[in-house]
C-alpha cells in the first residue's frame, strides 16, 4: 500500500480464474466457478463472497446480463398521514398490505440496479422489478459487469425509491414514518437485449 491506495488482484478467490471487470466495478462474478464477490476495502478480505442468482431468462436470447442487488426487506409502517390514506405500491407490498396485486409476498425484497442509470430511470426500474419480482433460475456462466453500486448504495437507493413513489401519489402525503430492515444482499443477474440507440431489459422492455 502506498499513498492511500492498494492494488487488489482481480483473481477469483474461489478458483483463481481472472475476473472480468470494468473501471469502476465494485461487484464481480466469476464465470469459471459461478461465484460472486463484492469489494470491501475496509475488511480484512478485499473481495468478500456474495450469493448469486440469475433471473429466469425469457425465450428471447439475451445480449448480455446486468447486475442487480436483491435486498430482503422487512418494512414497518409507523405512520402515514395522507388525504386518502391508501397503502399501495411499494409501501403496501413490502409493508404487508399486498399493494395493488392483493396478497403480500412471503419473502419481500427490493431489487435495485447495481449498474449506472440516471436516478429517475433507476427508480422506475427498481420499482418495476420489486413489484413484479421475476422468477429466479440457476447460476449461469455469463459475464456480469458494470456493478458500480455497493450494497450500501443499494440500501440508500431503496429508501429513496420508497419515498419517491409515495411522494408521487395523488392522495396528498403529509407525513411518513417507517422502519426498514434490509437483510443479507444477493447479487442478481438480469438479461438485456439490444434496442435502437441502446439496450432494454429483456423482461419488461425498459430502456437501460
Amino acid at each position: 500500500m502506498s499513498g492511500g491506495f492498494a492494488l487488489v488482484p482481480l483473481d477469483c478467490p474461489a478458483c483463481g480464474a481472472p475476473l472480468a471487470a470494468e473501471a469502476d466495478d465494485v461487484v464481480f462474478y466469476c464465470t469459471a466457478c459461478a461465484s460472486g464477490f463484492r469489494h470491501e476495502p475496509e475488511a480484512s478480505r478485499a473481495l468478500a463472497p456474495v450469493e448469486v442468482a440469475f433471473v429466469l431468462a425469457p425465450t428471447t436470447p439475451a445480449a448480455g446480463w446486468l447486475p442487480f442487488w436483491l435486498l430482503p426487506a422487512r418494512l414497518e409502517i409507523v405512520r402515514r398521514d395522507a388525504a386518502g390514506g391508501l397503502l399501495s405500491g411499494l409501501l403496501g407490498l413490502l409493508g404487508g398490505g399486498g399493494g395493488e396485486e392483493g396478497e403480500a409476498p412471503a419473502d419481500p425484497a427490493f431489487l435495485i440496479p447495481a449498474f449506472e442509470l440516471p436516478i429517475a430511470r433507476l427508480v422506475d426500474v427498481a420499482v418495476r422489478y420489486t413489484v413484479e419480482r421475476p422468477r429466479l433460475g440457476e447460476r449461469l456462466g455469463e459475464r456480469l459487469t458494470g456493478g458500480v453500486h455497493s450494497p450500501e448504495d443499494a440500501a440508500k437507493l431503496a429508501h429513496y425509491a420508497l419515498i419517491t413513489v409515495e411522494a408521487k401519489k395523488r392522495d396528498m402525503l403529509r407525513d411518513l414514518d417507517y422502519r426498514l430492515e434490509l437483510g443479507t444482499p444477493r447479487l442478481l443477474g438480469v438479461p438485456w437485449v439490444a434496442a435502437e440507440g441502446g439496450r432494454r431489459d429483456a423482461l419488461f422492455g425498459i430502456p437501460l
